[in-house]
């Protein structure tokens, strides 16, 4: 298994597209897709469905995505941190995020950051929620933007708010009401229900039942799901519905139907989270001023 298998198979599922994934990493699609064959052979077992010229991940394609991208942000962070103190290389200050970040807050902080401290570097990991607290605890990480958090961990960090997220409802393109420009909550209270999993996201299934019961009705969940593109996935080919920030609407979204809610408007919180009492260098202000300022802008 090499390296560039798992960063292709990961550009994949996350597209669900291999002519974007092969755009994506800057190889031709016939030799993206060759090198996905070759790692599936090594596995055993396919890793996507391949229907008419589309891609959906199989059951052993989502269990094998995180632990994927598991292995390219370890051999990334090992890498850095043996290069800083063996090699010499200036510290790297390294942020966790979500991919349905990237374009509006983390690359416009990012290219700003590198025009004020051109000698300086910031390294990207996109995790999940849970991956980037792990990371955070144990320095492999220097700050973070996510969701929600468990109570006790918003005692052990650092927590800033960025913004309110707007949420929307996720549907089944064939859903009945998929036709609809708005709907309320309580209009999905018979549908079968796809949640994030805490496992991966904190405290997420507590906010689908407590918005949920807000409206007037308990979810029926019947499958919880690692990431927002396997969330989209599932409800995609009729697993259920679901809702999400508005942000997931820049996630592909094949077969997936996106409506916003009329009012009463669902929110959550996004978060910036530090570790605390930590000394921080210019650099680091730096970061943290710009990623405030660009949220309150958006």
């Amino acid at each position: 298994m090499e390296f560039h298998q798992l960063r292709y198979f990961v550009a994949a599922a996350e597209e669900l597209s291999m002519s974007r994934a092969a755009e994506r990493v800057h190889v031709s699609q016939p030799a993206l897709s060759r090198q996905i064959r070759l790692l599936e052979e090594e596995i055993g077992s396919e890793l996507f469905h391949r229907i008419k010229q589309r891609i959906y991940l199989t059951e052993a394609g989502t269990f094998f995505l995180a632990r994927a991208r598991q292995l390219l942000c370890d051999t990334e962070m090992a890498l850095q941190h043996t290069q800083e103190q063996f090699g010499g290389m200036k510290r790297t200050l390294r942020l966790g995020f979500l991919s349905s970040f990237l374009d509006d807050l983390i690359a416009p902080v990012v290219r700003e950051f590198q025009q004020r401290h051109a000698r300086s570097k910031v390294s990207l990991f996109d995790l999940a929620p849970r991956a980037q607290l792990d990371r955070l605890r144990l320095r492999e990480l220097d700050l973070c933007i996510l969701g929600n958090l468990e109570d006790d961990e918003r005692k052990q960090f650092e927590v800033r708010r960025l913004w309110r997220n707007r949420f929307i409802a996720a549907l089944p393109s064939s859903h009945r009401l998929a036709s609809r420009k708005s709907l309320k909550l309580s209009e999905l209270k018979n549908d079968k229900w796809v949640s994030l999993a805490n496992a991966y996201f904190p405290k997420r299934r507590e906010f689908l039942i407590s918005t949920c019961d807000k409206a007037g009705f308990t979810p029926h969940i019947t499958a919880e799901m690692d990431s927002i593109p396997m969330m989209l996935a599932q409800i995609g080919t009729g697993g259920g519905v679901g809702i999400m920030p508005a942000h997931a609407a820049k996630v592909p979204h094949n077969g997936c139907t996106l409506i916003p809610f009329s009012a009463p408007a669902i929110h959550s919180e996004l978060l910036l989270i530090l570790p605390k009492n930590t000394t921080r260098n210019v650099e680091m202000e730096t970061l943290i001023a710009l990623i405030t300022e660009r949220a309150s802008k958006i």
